[in-house]
């Protein structure tokens, strides 16, 4: 006898994947979004950078769990989160304005209200955002290694938009990921993070890294986001901000960082061994700051 139900979207997770049994999907517009949920308490929201997923938290999840709800995301392309229908593909929300009102709109639905909200990399623009815009109103704001490094400005006006319709085509996150698949390159590039990670952890980058819509959504975030507007607007935050920086990340240089950090007067920079993937490779450097310095 031949069935007629349609495959579940936990049936894309591999069965080793991290936090699987706490994983659901849901579809808010043109997203059909991964989500994870664990413990009880005040909410703690963990938002992944360009290229990573719910795995990122890993390490951190567990211990966290124990004190608090836990709500972590995978970002529009990302992991498993992925366009609503065949229709809604174009649609994507990759633009840091759209991709933080997209996750407001998923926050709204799950009536997640965070006490504290933590960033790895471009996770924490997103953030930021959705404070400016009103979105979440947390306590604290953690930034990990937070990608808060702009190119300059001629970049931003005259490079993004050429170099975007080159790196988002299908073609070119077809050929990203045939060559994760068949060279060495994630590894290399990970390595250049200034990160030491297990083989379980890098397994998981591998894996992603060999998805289509993966690359596509990395290389997509990368191109259309304007990180100058995004600091000009974020001098104006209240809301308390640690930046945690690793002292070898090569990704996001302390040197760099700190200057980003001058032009926001509520955050605090506290730097710390280890380098780009703090999460995993240091994730009790983490936790230690959830609720603030």
């Amino acid at each position: 006898m031949t069935s007629n139900s349609s495959p579940s979207p936990l049936d894309q997770l591999p069965p080793e994947w991290p936090d699987r049994g706490c994983s659901s999907f849901h579809t808010v517009g043109p997203v059909r979004w991964h989500v994870q949920q664990q413990g009880d308490g005040p909410t703690v929201l963990l938002l992944h950078g360009t290229g990573g997923s719910t795995h990122s938290w890993a390490s951190c999840t567990a211990p966290l769990a124990r004190r608090y709800r836990v709500v972590a995301i995978d970002l529009p392309g990302h992991g498993f989160t992925q366009p609503a229908d065949r229709d809604a593909r174009t649609r994507q929300p990759f633009a840091l304005t759209d991709m933080a009102s997209a996750v407001a709109a998923l926050l709204r639905q799950l009536d997640v209200r965070p006490r504290f909200a933590v960033g790895h990399s471009a996770g924490m623009p997103v953030l930021m955002q959705l404070a400016l815009q009103g979105d979440i109103a947390p306590q604290h704001l953690l930034g990990v290694c937070p990608a808060l490094v702009p190119p300059p400005a001629w970049y931003v006006q005259l490079v993004a938009p050429v170099l975007a319709a080159v790196v988002e085509s299908d073609a070119v996150a077809a050929g990203g990921a045939w060559v994760a698949q068949r060279t060495p390159l994630v590894r290399l590039m990970l390595e250049s993070a200034g990160s030491a990670l297990t083989a379980p952890q890098l397994a998981r980058y591998e894996w992603l890294c060999r998805q289509p819509d993966h690359v596509h959504a990395a290389l997509s975030m990368m191109s259309r986001w304007d990180l100058p507007a995004l600091l000009r607007e974020a001098a104006t935050l209240h809301t308390p901000i640690t930046l945690l920086a690793g002292r070898a990340d090569r990704w996001v240089p302390l040197a760099a960082l700190r200057r980003a950090a001058a032009r926001l007067p509520a955050a605090t920079l506290v730097d710390v061994p280890g380098g780009h993937l703090l999460p995993e490779e240091h994730p009790a450097e983490v936790l230690s700051r959830i609720e603030g310095p």
